[in-house]
């Protein structure tokens, strides 16, 4: 029988693992981002005036390419949890990928004045996602969450390496061929294992839901700052630019909480988890944003622009916060297998159109972004709460009535 000093020993090792492993996920996750300031810094002032435009461009088309394979991880992460069969893509659904890929390019090059090769390389980027998505899927299960923040970070400074690099050479093109070279890179050196031998069956979302749940969290997101310059006269829309852009920094500081607690809602099903995980990632938001008003001199320097105005920069600094917490929310409904865990995301993204078709002011639109945010989280919250109180319990297949 071992003894209680070791098992206490191994436990207290276990979980110092996981947190150091969770700071490194945090920091790769933000690293990604990082990489995008980088690149934009870099190749801003080597391209010509008239490109930049194409370099904005770009980079939304990325953002937009992300969202694809947004709910693979999640979704591969359950399957490996539960010790199912691993989530696979057939030859069938790459080949369907990569000729609707194909064929959208030329379409979306002339729409937005952009590379058609270049936007086949952003095709090419979202096919590559694919499996790095299981595989990350997979140590998220596993809670290798250093293994994977190793990855982000690999991934991150690819993207800074050979798309500086070759974007110097080529221009946007050459950008978006070294940010889908990098995801490649990253793809290759994160390891694929094979699954548990012991199954445990458990109520899953099924990957379109999944997949949907975490479009519809992204779009929420970044509504505002893609609605705010239709809807506000060019100087206004600067001006709330200027608060909308860091507040987009408090969310990506707080979206690795999602992952980091995944896999531990996935085995135990504890509402408890979430509920401490969202007061967390709330709280963190919160004090982030409260730190970006005392700098906000600082950070119209390195912008080249006016400061922000207090009201907005708190207003959608505690908006993001809130969609942090809602992130953890449906993500832990995704965890407890949820059929839908996504309709509660339309009534926020319905309320910042709504006041958006009211021309608003700067501040109206960033307090009413944030009212919109907080319904979210409350509905989200309360969905989940009453998914698990409606008999989530991990038990056999056989054994369900």
């Amino acid at each position: 029988m071992p003894d209680k000093t070791d098992v206490a020993s191994t436990v207290r090792s276990r979980r110092r693992k996981i947190s150091l492993g969770g700071v490194l996920l945090w920091a790769g996750t933000v690293s990604l981002g990082v990489s995008t300031v980088v690149l934009l810094a870099v190749l801003s002032r080597h391209l010509r005036r008239e490109d930049f435009s194409g370099l904005s461009t770009l980079f939304g088309l990325f953002f937009v390419a992300s969202l694809i394979p947004s709910g693979i991880p999640f979704r591969a992460a359950a399957l490996v949890a539960d010790g199912a069969k691993p989530l696979k893509i057939t030859t069938r659904n790459y080949v369907t990928c990569t000729i609707a890929g194909a064929a959208a390019a030329p379409l979306i090059g002339l729409m937005l004045h952009v590379p058609i090769l270049a936007v086949d390389f952003i095709a090419a980027q979202v096919i590559i996602a694919i499996p790095l998505s299981i595989r990350r899927g997979d140590q998220i299960a596993r809670q290798k969450f250093g293994v994977l923040g190793g990855n982000f970070f690999l991934e991150a400074g690819m993207r800074i390496l050979l798309g500086s690099l070759l974007g110097l050479v080529w221009g946007i093109t050459g950008l978006s061929i070294g940010i889908a070279l990098a995801t490649l890179v990253a793809m290759v050196a994160l390891p694929s294992r094979p699954p548990s031998l012991s199954a445990t069956p458990r109520p899953t979302t099924s990957l379109v839901n999944t997949w949907l749940t975490l479009v519809l969290l992204g779009v929420l997101v970044q509504l505002d700052i893609l609605l705010a310059p239709s809807g506000m006269s060019k100087i206004t829309a600067t001006r709330y630019d200027l608060a909308a852009v860091p507040s987009k920094g408090v969310y990506l500081l707080l979206l690795a909480a999602s992952t980091f607690v995944f896999p531990y809602i996935r085995l135990y099903a504890q509402r408890r988890a979430i509920i401490l995980a969202a007061s967390a990632t709330l709280l963190v938001g919160l004090a982030v944003t409260a730190a970006l008003l005392p700098m906000r001199g600082l950070m119209a320097e390195i912008l080249g622009q006016n400061a922000a105005s207090p009201v907005p920069l708190l207003a959608l600094g505690a908006a993001m916060s809130i969609a942090g917490a809602t992130g953890v929310i449906v993500n832990g409904d995704i965890a407890l297998g949820a059929v839908r865990p996504w309709p509660a995301l339309l009534v926020g993204i319905s309320g910042i159109f709504a006041c958006w078709a009211t021309r608003p002011s700067v501040d109206q639109f960033a307090v009413a972004v944030l009212a919109a945010q907080a319904l979210t989280m409350a509905i989200s919250l309360f969905v989940c709460l009453r998914h698990w109180r409606n008999g989530v319990r991990w038990v056999p297949a056989h054994r369900r009535t």
